[in-house]
């Protein structure tokens, strides 16, 4: 009695991991080359690209000019916001704000720079 539970049980693991394909229908005498894929797990097939490029950041204007850096650092940070949400189902690589630079026109002052990117985009 013994043995044969253990015998069902082996057995029962074999057949729940036993995989088949079966093909039926498939004429072979035709011209020309028949290919049948079988594939197991999840799609491979995607393939990306990485896209790089650069954009203007630029603050709003203020009298002072800490009050002009407050303002840059807003825009780069929105800047960065809206490029991750716009790249929801991809990938950021890298996102850089630049360097910070500061221009006094009339009595205003401005703060701009050239933000960085690098996505990972799925093009197919």
């Amino acid at each position: 009695m013994r043995i044969l539970s253990v015998l069902v049980l082996v057995l029962g693991f074999h057949f729940a991991y036993a995989q088949s394909v079966n093909v039926k229908d498939i004429p072979a005498d035709e011209e020309g080359d028949t290919t049948i894929s079988v594939k197991k797990g999840k799609n491979s097939d995607r393939q990306y690209e990485i896209t790089s490029g650069e954009d203007d950041i630029e603050g709003e204007e203020a009298t002072l000019i800490k009050a002009a850096r407050a303002n840059w650092k807003e825009a780069c940070a929105s800047w960065k916001k809206e490029t991750k949400d716009l790249n929801k189902n991809n990938e950021v690589l890298t996102l850089n704000c630049g360097k910070m630079i500061c221009s006094t026109e009339g009595v205003e002052s401005v703060c701009r720079s050239k933000g960085t990117y690098k996505l990972k985009v799925q093009v197919k």
